[in-house]
């Protein structure tokens, strides 16, 4: 048997040991019509729990020779589609109403990515396995039609309705199979300065046949240890603020890992993380005032001021903003709205390109007060759409000068921060 044929089978049967779990299939082709024939540029097929019955078809888009539309097929017809995959050959397959060739090479071994990562939108843990073609065209012109969405090119089409950039993913032509483990993921783990918090979501396990095993560090201690989960939270003391940890979430049953998480405090913090701030530290940050750091805000005030203080700490060396705190040091709290959602609203709106940072609610003098921390960014420089970059000057936000603004590019091509 080949390493082919062995992978195939290998998909299958995972396929089939998650049947329980798995309803119907989601498949996402975008094809591009070559001297009349259809040929797949790259299909993405994922299988939904057997709960999601209520997806919705999104329109097909069909440009006249390039085409992105979904499908929903049976599980049994996605087993018939891989058994037919050749190794080194074309094969043809019709999902909804075109038939398409498949120009393949070989199916390539499974890899394995957690719930937090954003890569091919699949929001749970999952095995990717990739049926690779030759690298295929795709339109570098507009996608214009009346009756159809612009699109500046067929990149960008892809990269929205497949969830596949091929800017950044330039070998996933061909078919990428994501197979999900819905038993449950890991929603937040909030690191404290002695203790571990763990919030997951369950589907197809029950949370008392769910086990955490946790490895952290900080320095050379070390502790290992397991989190057993009540209501889907769970907790452990670890008596230290860990520098790195892995996170599993494994299955008492079968064994299986459900879901996983990585940190080290080196790194962009991952989504579903939260470092969470000890309560003095707050109260000592507002002891010492407003600083390059620090900003004070009573309220959120004008988005696009909102948003300057924001890429100004993401164009340093990030930053944290305490809302429901005044000028003057006073904590006046803030009211019961939203502001999560309008932080979020504000900053994917106003921020080029997106901000990497942190939103939670505090208590403080029995008032609510907003802990925004903002990561320094790692694709500076960062702007207010509309108004240019922003950099922090002591405690003040202020338009980049164009001698920083050329210490950001030198940086972003030499690989190395601004020196000041």
């Amino acid at each position: 048997m080949s390493d082919h044929q062995r992978r195939i089978e290998e998909v299958i049967q995972k396929i089939e040991k998650r049947r329980n779990s798995y309803g119907s299939v989601l498949v996402k082709s975008a094809i591009m019509k070559q001297e009349g024939v259809w040929k797949n540029i790259v299909t993405k097929v994922l299988p939904l729990h057997v709960s999601d019955t209520s997806y919705t078809l999104k329109e097909k888009l069909d440009y006249g020779n390039f085409a992105i539309f979904e499908d929903i097929i049976s599980l049994d017809n996605l087993i018939e589609m891989i058994r037919k995959l050749p190794e080194k050959g074309d094969s043809t397959i019709r999902i909804g109403d075109f038939s398409f060739q498949v120009a393949g090479e070989y199916l390539d071994d499974g890899y394995k990515f957690d719930s937090g990562v954003d890569y091919l939108d699949v929001r749970w843990f999952f095995e990717r396995y990739h049926y690779r073609s030759p690298p295929q065209g795709y339109p570098s012109e507009p996608l214009v039609l009346p009756n159809l969405p612009l699109f500046p090119d067929g990149r960008d089409a892809i990269e929205m309705l497949l969830g596949i950039d091929l800017s950044r993913h330039s070998d996933l032509f061909g078919i990428v199979i994501c197979l999900p483990n819905y038993g449950a993921r890991i929603e937040e783990v909030n690191i404290g300065s002695r203790e571990i918090k763990v919030k997951v979501q369950t589907k197809a396990e029950d949370i008392k046949n769910i086990v955490g095993k946790l490895y952290c560090q900080r320095g050379k201690e070390v502790k290992q240890a397991d989190i057993q989960f009540v209501n889907e939270t769970g907790s452990i003391k670890v008596g230290f603020k860990p520098d790195s940890f892995y996170l599993a979430l494994i299955s008492k049953v079968s064994g299986e890992i459900l879901d996983t998480r990585r940190f080290y405090s080196g790194w962009e913090i991952p989504k579903g993380i939260v470092i969470d701030i000890p309560e003095y530290e707050i109260r000592e940050l507002i002891r010492r005032g407003e600083t390059e750091i620090v900003e004070f805000k009573e309220d959120i005030g004008k988005p696009e001021e909102f948003a300057e203080t924001v890429v100004a700490f993401a164009n340093g060396k990030g930053g944290i903003i305490l809302l429901g705190v005044d000028d003057h040091a006073n904590i006046v709290g803030l009211g019961e709205r939203e502001y999560e959602n309008t932080i979020t609203n504000i900053l994917r709106s106003h921020c080029e390109p997106q901000v990497k940072y942190e939103v939670s609610r505090r208590q403080l003098d029995e008032k609510s007060i907003i802990v925004l921390r903002v990561e320094e960014g790692k694709d500076k420089p960062y702007t207010v759409r509309e108004k240019g970059p922003y950099v922090r000057a002591n405690a003040t936000d202020r338009v980049a000068t164009r001698y920083e603004l050329d210490e950001f590019y030198q940086a972003k091509q030499s690989g190395y921060p601004p020196y000041y």
